[in-house]
């Protein structure tokens, strides 16, 4: 017979919790203790658990995206492309296949013949113009986007500003993505500004106020009389070097004001949405001095007769224009693609609401 007595419920254990003991008194009949609030709690403990693990899960799901388009796009779309503008740029800038138009000009044109200053004692030469429109905005960009990745990661426990995308088995986060992805765009927009430069610049053959110093008309060659009112169109350049003439042929854009305000505009808006407004004179301080630098290269080439004033304030204004269009469209003004979703059914119903 098992005989069951029951202590007193004030009876507490080591830990707080009330303690019912059970004692058998018959032959080799165990002494049981059972904790009345343990059970509970090492229950709520396991839920608690299995809910931060599911957290965690639906957290990592959300950081990384599977991708079947990234790499296809990434090689037979957009480096076709890159590659392509690279080669016609070369063909149009760096070869004589393509000669400008002959434009004509005035006898004895004074606006014309300013004096020819070599490239050796430029003060932008075209090196230190590739420097501040590629290099310049290229490390800034990757420099930023490294120290957004750190600060989104450590302040978010996330992978970045956007999610990881999983392309063919490789990972890429939002710093290698970014950083690509906008340095990409400036590079090709500098190919393309310089590809549309080229073309108005052959397509229109605007002497450049060097070009009769270089061409060095014989205007002997002429059937008639040279009067100061007289326009030529005929070649009568005895000059010999003809790259240099070439050259005087493409002043209408001027390449540098083109590029240096493709590369200030682009840069400014990426400082613009990517700079918080708790730095208030940093980000002021990053643009103007990208800016200045632009109006630099446009001013040098007025002040050493290498462009017409007209040439250099319209290169601003198409440099501009191309890189307002591709922060725009390209790049989505920068900003993380989640951020751009979330925009876009609220500018929709505001459209709606109008």
């Amino acid at each position: 017979m098992t005989k069951v007595v029951q202590c007193s419920p004030s009876v507490l254990g080591a830990n707080g919790s009330v303690i019912r003991l059970e004692l058998s008194a018959g032959v080799g009949g165990p002494l049981k203790k059972k904790n009345a609030t343990s059970e509970p709690a090492v229950s709520l403990a396991r839920k608690g658990k299995e809910i931060a693990m599911s957290a965690s899960e639906r957290a990592m799901g959300k950081a990384t995206k599977d991708s079947l388009s990234l790499l296809p796009c990434f090689y037979f779309v957009e480096l076709p492309i890159l590659v392509s503008s690279i080669v016609s740029l070369y063909f149009l800038e760096w070869t004589d296949i393509f000669k400008p138009v002959r434009w004509g000009f005035s006898c004895y044109d004074r606006s014309l013949s300013l004096p020819y200053i070599e490239p050796t004692h430029e003060v932008i030469p075209f090196l230190m113009l590739l420097i501040l429109t590629f290099g310049a905005p290229a490390v800034t960009i990757m420099i930023g986007e490294g120290i957004l990745f750190c600060w989104l990661s450590k302040t978010q426990s996330g992978p970045g500003a956007e999610a990881n995308i999983n392309a063919a088995g490789c990972n890429f986060n939002s710093y290698i993505r970014r950083a690509i992805r906008f340095v990409g765009v400036h590079l090709f927009g500098l190919c393309a500004t310089a590809l549309i430069t080229d073309i108005i610049q052959l397509s229109t053959g605007y002497p450049a106020p060097y070009f009769l110093t270089v061409c060095k008309p014989n205007y002997t060659y002429l059937n008639s009389s040279c009067d100061e009112n007289s326009f030529i169109l005929e070649d009568i350049c005895s000059g010999t070097d003809t790259p240099i003439i070439n050259a005087g042929r493409k002043s209408f854009p001027s390449q540098h004001a083109t590029l240096a305000s493709f590369a200030a505009v682009y840069i400014s808006m990426y400082f613009n949405s990517t700079l918080t407004d708790s730095s208030k004179l940093l980000k002021p301080l990053l643009v103007f001095s990208f800016i200045i630098s632009a109006i630099i290269c446009g001013l040098t080439r007025i002040i050493q007769h290498k462009n017409h004033a007209i040439d250099v304030y319209l290169g601003f204004l198409l440099g501009g224009g191309i890189a307002l269009y591709l922060g725009l469209h390209a790049v989505g003004n920068f900003q993380p693609s989640e951020v751009k979703q979330k925009c876009e059914p609220q500018i929709k119903d505001a459209v709606r609401s109008l």
